[in-house]
């Protein structure tokens, strides 16, 4: 009787620290997800900043219609292709805790165009 019961004590140890450690390896994963959101979402306001300055720029001064475009069609790309990189690296991050997550495309307009960035959003499988 002493014997089961002390199996059975120990078994509850082994439950209770692996829910705890599922628990926290889930806020690891959620952190990891807001950090490269938050980065995304720097870089968004930083480009949306740039874009008007360029806009401004154009309107004022009389910057070549060819120039402007460029000017935005390079931040957008530039902002696109960093956000994904921050989303993929932190999806792979998740993936090694043992989670999944996935890009969400949002709409980022700069200047005379809408760009399509992702952010990134953890499924608790």
């Amino acid at each position: 009787m002493r014997r089961i019961l002390a199996y059975l004590l120990v078994l509850l140890f082994v439950v209770s620290s692996a829910s705890s450690l599922i628990g926290s390896s889930l806020d690891v994963a959620k952190e990891i997800a807001e950090s490269a959101n938050e980065r995304i979402e720097s870089l968004i306001e930083t480009a949306i900043e740039k874009a008007e300055c360029f806009t401004e720029r154009f309107e004022e001064t009389g910057l070549s219609l060819e120039a402007y475009e460029n000017l935005i069609d390079d931040l957008g790309n530039d902002l696109v292709n960093t956000a994904l990189r921050t989303s993929q690296s932190a999806i792979e991050k998740i993936k090694e805790i043992g989670y999944n997550a996935i890009c969400y495309y949002v709409p980022v307009k700069l200047g005379y165009k809408i760009f399509m960035v992702d952010p990134i959003l953890i499924i608790d499988d």
